[in-house]
């Protein structure tokens, strides 16, 4: 096990050094936030108890089960950790309460899925401050904090700008269903297709573009405008599966599955249910359940060393690896690659 852990530090810290040089505070910089904040001092993670929160936007959620999974399956080598995971109910004012109680009950690092950047800032500061790491997991707070683990946000939106263009010959209509605004992955995948929309493909026009709050029910409602008040869409991108396979539901309603590209992003395994049968056309999929076991060592890996804010000048960031898929390459997310 110390070996495994040892092995994952080394791993982590070149990643960390990848995603920023700037990111390790010089000496100087050090020394300042030293005499303001107490250093924080790792614990032995073998031997010491360890309690680690999970606080995802809703515990519901097929992306935050899933991370859940991951986290629980590598923590469960370590008898000494406590896991524990909370309802952020889509709220921010939940998330605030949540966070505040984690800190009060000094939890050794906090995992969040902050549901806006800048509503849970003042709390991610809350608990760095108090010695208690946070790494967020693709919906992320907007100050520096231990660590970012994400999934591809800007070169998801990128990828799916492409490939509607291409279908469409560089000409047509598209509409967004977009995710609760102050979403960073949200803002971050509109950031990257209006960028390659407006760069390659002048001629697709974005028609209209609305909020669907991550949840399918919403989007179904969402598309279903859209329907009535454009006569040809011929894209839809969703910032989501979820949102994804709500207006799927709705275009099949209306007959006009042949008309008009659906995609999301995510990869959950009912998306590529969708894809398989035609419902909708591609996601960008991202292993979730490694995702969740890496927010975990990162966890782990923080407390062992001591990590927090108050040594970094700015978030690092790691980013899990994408796959477009459609049912051209749908058989290459295997079984076990579902979640």
């Amino acid at each position: 096990m110390k070996k495994m852990l040892a092995l994952f530090m080394v791993g982590i810290m070149s990643a960390t050094l990848y995603a920023g040089c700037s990111s390790i505070k010089t000496d100087s910089q050090a020394n300042e936030s030293e005499s303001t904040t107490e250093a924080a001092t790792g614990k032995d993670v073998y031997t010491e108890e360890i309690k680690i929160a999970f606080l995802p936007n809703v515990i519901g959620d097929s992306c935050a089960a899933a991370w859940s999974d991951g986290m629980k399956e590598y923590l469960s080598a370590f008898s000494n950790v406590t896991f524990d995971v909370f309802d952020g109910q889509a709220s921010v004012d939940t998330q605030v309460k949540v966070m505040d109680e984690l800190i009060n009950q000094k939890y050794d690092a906090i995992i969040l899925q902050a549901t806006d950047a800048s509503g849970l800032s003042t709390s991610t500061e809350k608990a760095e401050s108090a010695g208690i790491p946070v790494i967020t997991v693709n919906l992320d707070a907007d100050t520096t904090h231990t660590a970012l683990v994400s999934a591809v946000d800007v070169e998801a939106g990128q990828a799916i700008a492409d490939k509607i263009g291409e279908s469409l010959n560089g000409t047509g209509k598209v509409v967004i269903i977009s995710a609760t605004p102050g979403a960073t992955k949200g803002e971050n995948i509109d950031k990257g297709f209006k960028a390659v929309m407006e760069e390659k493909y002048p001629n697709i026009e974005i028609l209209d573009e609305q909020s669907g709050e991550w949840l399918t029910e919403n989007a179904n409602t969402v598309m279903n405008d859209y329907l009535t008040k454009y006569q040809e869409i011929d894209a839809v991108l969703c910032h989501n599966d979820a949102m994804a396979e709500g207006a799927a539901e709705a275009v099949k309603a209306a007959g006009r599955l042949d008309q008009i590209a659906i995609w999301g992003v995510d990869g959950e395994s009912k998306m590529l249910d969708y894809i398989s049968q035609g419902l909708c056309t591609g996601t960008v999929y991202t292993n979730c359940n490694n995702q969740g076991a890496l927010c975990a060592q990162m966890a782990m890996y923080a407390v062992d060393s001591g990590i927090t804010a108050s040594s970094l000048s700015e978030t690092p960031v790691i980013k899990m690896s994408p796959t477009i898929v459609t049912q051209d390459n749908l058989d290459s997310i295997t079984e076990d690659m579902r979640w």
